[in-house]
This record gives structure tokens, sequence and C-alpha cells, in this order.
């Protein structure tokens, strides 16, 4: 009920400016219920994630393959508008770790024989942030690519292809 009534909450106004007794009142619940299991909205929201990252990966290969990355990005846009509250009001951390791991799945081991470990580990991280940063535009900005048009962006840039 609470997680209900947050979204609706937050097509009115932004999470910063929805208060508890605001928040238990549209899900029809009382304050000590709400403190028995978070302190503030954004924990519900950040706990709206975690299950629906959770989820996703859920239901993907292991280990991941490029073929997953089309799956990610169409279950993204399908879900773009809970997705695109996640971005807005959430850590980058989760997206990053699920996309880190990704790539190290991914990646043309090729590329990364001549790095060490600590170098290959921000390969990764730079990978995973870019895919990151690329996604949050692409579904805030209603960028007018599908999600095979978007994948293959990611996978030329990891291995090193001409994107166009």
């Amino acid at each position: 009920m609470l997680k209900e009534g947050l979204l609706r909450l937050l097509k009115e106004k932004p999470l910063d400016k929805i208060n508890i007794v605001e928040l238990c009142s549209e899900s029809g619940i009382n304050r000590t219920t709400f403190y028995r299991h978070y302190e503030l909205p954004k924990d519900i929201l950040n706990e709206m994630q975690t299950e629906f990252i959770e989820e996703m990966r859920k239901s993907l290969g292991k280990p991941l393959t490029e073929n997953d990355l089309e799956q990610i990005l169409i279950y993204l846009q399908e879900h773009s508008d809970l997705v695109t509250l996640f971005i807005r009001y959430n850590s980058d951390k989760e997206w990053t770790d699920m996309f880190r791991t990704l790539h190290q799945n991914i990646c043309d081991a090729r590329i990364l024989y001549c790095l060490d470990p600590e170098s290959q580990q921000l390969f990764y991280t730079f990978l995973a942030g870019g895919t990151y940063f690329l996604l949050r535009q692409w579904l805030i900005d209603g960028i007018d690519k599908t999600a095979k048009e978007v994948a293959e962006i990611i996978l030329n840039v990891i291995n090193k292809k001409t994107v166009f």
C-alpha cells in the first residue's frame, strides 16, 4: 500500500515534497506502521528499485550475454516510467553494479589482455557508468532509438568497433 501510495503522490509532486503524514494518509496506514519498516519515503523507493533490479536479473541468463543486454533494455523501456523515477531519486550504484557484471561477461577479453586487474576494474567501471548514463539519456529524454539500436551502440563501444 505504501509503494502504491508513493507512486500516486510522485505523479503530483517531487519526492522531497512528500511527507510521511501525507504518504500514510494516501496509503491508508498509520505512521506507526510506516516507521516499523521505513524512516523516510525515499526508503520505499530504494526498496522498490532493489526489487525491480533483482526481478530483472532473475529473468536473465547466467552468466549474462550480449543478448541479455538487449533484453535488459527492452525491459527497462517497457517500464520506463518507473525506471525514470528510480533514476531521478535513487543512487546510481545498483545500476552501475549490474552493468559492470554484464560488461565483465560480454567484453572481448582481448581488449583487456595488457591491463593489470586494477586497470581492468577501472575499465569496467567506465563501461558501466557510460552504459548507465546512456540509459538515463535514452529514457529520460525520450530518444527515438529501439532497445536493439541502443544495445548495438553499447556493444560496438565495448568491443572497439565503429558505431556507425
